[in-house]
Formats: C-alpha cells, structure tokens, sequence
C-alpha cells in the first residue's frame, strides 16, 4: 500500500466512509446507474493514463501534491534522471508543436483521425492492461509491516489477455506478467518458459486467470472498490462492503 506506484487502492477514509457503515449504507453511497458506471469506466480508458502522468492520479497518495512525470525535480525520479526527463519534456513539446503545425495545414479533423483515435486506442490498451495487472478482488494488498519484495511482487496475475492476439501483437505482456514482476529485466521472450519455473516455486503464491478481458475489466470495475484503512493484509472491498473471501 506504502509503495505502489500506480493503481493504489483507495481506502475507507479516502472516501469518507465510516468504519461502522452498513450494507445499506454502503448501497447509498455507490449507488450509481450502470450507464452512469459505464461511462466512469469509459473515461477511465481514454483518460486515466495522461492523468496519472500529469496528477499523479490512482498514484501513491504519499507523495506531495503535484507530483507528476515531466518535472525533473518530482519525487518519483531520482537526482540522476534530471536530463531524462528534460529530455523528454523537450520530445513531447516537439511533438506538441508538430501537431499545432498539422492542424494549421491539414485542419484539426484530418489531425485527429490520423492521430487522436489512434492516441485514444493506445490510452485504451495501456490503461486496460495495467489495470487488469494490479486490480482484481482476488489480489492481496500488503502495508509495511508485512511487505516484503517477494510478496509485492507475487501480487499480480498472469492474464488470458485476447487470446493468441494479446500473444503476439502484446508480445505476452499479460499472459507472462508476474514473471515480469520478479525479474523486470528479462527480455519479453523468456516469459513463458521463466513462468513454468517460476509456477513451481512459488506454488499458491502464483495467480492466474483465464475470464475474458473485457469481462473482467467490467467487472473489477464495478468489484473493486475499497480497502480498509486497518490490517496488514487487505483486499479490496464491493459496493456492499464484501471481500471476495465473503461475499457469497
């Protein structure tokens, strides 16, 4: 909890709801139309991404407010990542510039099916992929006095992710992902074999799933939607207040 860097659960007080609330209660406080989820859900695709690298939003809510990724002073990157990121800031006002240039000389319209749908398609993809990653009732969520690298890094889970198509377009990024997790630095293509080891040893502690993304990413959605703001373990909560462990 004190050291994810993105889709950081938020916690009962976060949301200002007391310890003591019932099923009820809870009911009123989520109760929203499934349209209106949909189209949360919606925005959270195209959007999510470029709020996370400007407000930091679903980040680690430890750091100060305005953290983002295009200051070189944000606490997220040490000292030695300065002209990284000046680099980077300078990359992306390039390409604002290109695309300001585009739209004088080809119109806006022509800018945006040639490069909005696709950055809307990518936003999409990202945002789906890695929230399928950390965002699922069945994953454990571990404060400081519990973690360990180990445990942190075994909580995620391998994906079904489109089937052949999320194997060779993605290039296995969610079918061999908690491998990644352990070892970040191995290449892409050692993934599936890596995870066959990796199964072995680490037994119940590995976590995999085959339901349909799309299924999923619904369902996480409307599933996950708290964690207590006590407990060294904890798992995230449903609009009636359940775990999964308990809610049948």
């Amino acid at each position: 909890m004190e050291r994810d860097e993105a889709y950081v659960p938020k916690t009962r007080s976060d949301l200002g709801i007391p310890a003591d609330a019932t099923p009820s209660d809870l009911a009123e406080f989520f109760e929203d139309a499934p349209l209106y989820n949909l189209l949360m859900l919606i925005r959270q695709q195209i959007f999510a991404f470029d709020a996370y690298l400007l407000y930091n939003v679903s980040g680690q809510m430890r750091y100060p407010k305005w953290t983002n990724h295009f200051s070189s002073r944000s606490v997220i990157f040490n000292p030695s990542h300065y002209w990284n990121v000046v680099a980077s800031d300078v990359g992306v006002l390039t390409a604002l510039g290109l695309l300001w240039w585009a739209c004088r000389h080809y119109g806006a319209w022509t800018v945006f099916v040639y490069y909005g749908i696709p950055w809307i398609q990518v936003n999409h993809w990202i945002v789906m992929i890695t929230y399928l990653h950390h965002t699922d009732p069945v994953l454990p969520h571990y404060r400081d006095a519990v973690w360990s690298y180990h445990r942190g890094a075994a909580a995620t889970l391998d994906r079904n992710f489109l089937g052949w198509q999320g194997r060779f377009f993605l290039y296995n990024v969610a079918h061999f992902h908690v491998i990644h997790h352990f070892f970040p630095l191995m290449p892409w293509y050692h993934g599936e074999e890596a995870t066959k080891y990796l199964r072995e040893a680490i037994g119940p502690y590995y976590m995999s799933t085959s339901k349909p993304a799309f299924q999923a990413l619904w369902d996480n959605y409307n599933f996950c939607q708290f964690v207590d703001d006590e407990g060294d373990v904890v798992y995230y909560r449903n609009r009636e207040g359940k775990t999964i462990h308990d809610s049948d």
